[in-house]
């Protein structure tokens, strides 16, 4: 067993914030894609949905990082720290396709 954190209520505070991170980044990335507009260039468009894709793509990765850092957090946690949380941070996110 890993030895304890010295502030375990620092590494609560962490996880915290890691998780809030994960959950509005992805959705961040679903709003993103709520609002894509359709213009009317081909040309245009092709840059906006390349914009919105690279943009939705980076969200989903910082969401996934958060969340395995969050993870790895929650498992040197104490028990004491009420992390039930912690427990609901392994639910997967949900993932809207790329249009």
């Amino acid at each position: 067993m890993p030895p304890s954190h010295p502030r375990p209520e620092d590494l609560a505070a962490l996880w915290s914030a890691m998780s809030s991170t994960a959950e509005h980044a992805a959705t961040a990335g679903e709003q993103l894609l709520d609002h894509m507009v359709t213009v009317g260039d081909h040309t245009t468009q092709s840059a906006v949905d390349g914009a919105v894709d690279a943009a939705v793509d980076a969200l989903r990765e910082i969401s996934a990082s958060c969340r395995e850092g969050a993870l790895g957090i929650g498992a040197a946690l104490p028990r004491s720290a009420g992390t039930r949380q912690v427990e609901d941070a392994t639910r997967a996110p949900r993932v809207r396709p790329l249009r």
